[in-house]
């Protein structure tokens, strides 16, 4: 397993980069094809000391990513934190991708998708005042084409309640997400 170091505000020594590729072996029990992992970690001065070392995990395991982020007032800290997640996140896919109801699930989340998103959902009449935000984070990541099962396993992975990916059906992308019922949804945009 390669592991990256990156820092941001903050100068790192030697002994957090062979303690954290020291913490990272043990998941190549879990996932045995994990290949590159990147460990990002952010000093910011905030009012909590408690919070001030931000460590954010990167796993590429295959075609699936298994991401984690803790806050922390050591990076070693946060960095045990975010293992310890990242272990769950590889234990929950292992038993996913080996599970014995394997069908069972497929089965539902392609009944979840063939629901529409606007179903049994009321408009709301009233106005809305928008407060105008600003960009605060911009994330780029690849793109592979894949399928929309494909697509809910890995947002569960990474924990969100949405995905963007490309869908591998009809070569465009599509968004799928949470419903607040717990069902799923999908965006699939068409081009006017």
């Amino acid at each position: 397993m390669e592991v990256t170091l990156r820092t941001h505000h903050t100068a790192i020594d030697g002994t957090l980069r062979a303690y954290a590729e020291k913490k990272l072996a043990r998941l190549d029990r879990l996932l045995p094809r994990a290949g590159s992992v990147t460990v990002e970690v952010a000093y910011e001065e905030t009012r909590s000391a408690a919070h001030r070392y931000t460590v954010q995990v990167t796993l590429h395991a295959g075609s699936s990513v298994l991401r984690a982020e803790e806050r922390a007032g050591d990076p070693k800290v946060a960095l045990d934190v975010a293992v310890d997640a990242l272990s769950r996140q590889a234990r929950r896919h292992k038993q996913r991708l080996y599970g014995r109801h394997r069908t069972h699930e497929a089965k539902d989340v392609a009944e979840a998708l063939a629901n529409p998103p606007g179903e049994g959902e009321s408009e709301d009449e009233e106005e809305t005042e928008y407060l105008l935000g600003k960009v605060v984070r911009v994330k780029h990541f690849e793109v592979k084409p894949m399928s929309e099962e494909e697509a809910l396993a890995q947002m569960d992975l990474i924990g969100h309640d949405f995905f963007l990916f490309l869908d591998a059906a009809t070569n465009e992308y599509a968004l799928i997400y949470k419903r607040k019922d717990g069902d799923y949804g999908l965006l699939s945009p068409r081009r006017v």
